[in-house]
């Protein structure tokens, strides 16, 4: 499946108000460790993060350099010296919870697309843990 079916079901997803809300009720429950990570946490600033951090995700998987530099950067604060520490056992979590908003939101939905998805947000997901 091409990068542009990834694209294309980012872009219906986000049209959905319900999509990035859904995906932390998800997150901040699927293990025990990540709700009280998010205690203090604004959500309006921290769903524009996310947002922006999934479209660099989509520009690292199409090639695009600026992806690069940002990303290095997420993956410097997510690291073990960053300020948020994010243990590396938890991005499956994260990948998880994200697969089932995408699911739950985007009418086009199908298997082959989750694969899809998934091969973006893994790669995403190992660069960031990479430059962390």
């Amino acid at each position: 499946m091409a990068q542009s079916e990834v694209d294309a079901s980012y872009a219906r997803c986000v049209t959905n108000p319900k999509f990035l809300d859904r995906f932390y009720e998800i997150f901040t429950r699927s293990h025990p460790d990540i709700g009280p990570m998010f205690k203090n946490t604004d959500f309006a600033k921290q769903k524009i993060a996310l947002r922006s951090g999934l479209s660099l995700l989509l520009m690292l998987e199409a090639g695009k350099p600026f992806a690069v530099e940002t990303l290095n950067k997420i993956g410097a604060t997510h690291g073990a010296k960053g300020k948020w520490n994010v243990p590396h056992k938890l991005y499956p979590y994260w990948i998880d919870s994200l697969m089932a908003a995408v699911k739950e939101c985007d009418p086009q939905f199908k298997p082959e697309l989750e694969m899809s998805w998934r091969n973006v947000l893994q790669k995403g997901v190992n660069y960031i843990i990479a430059h962390g």
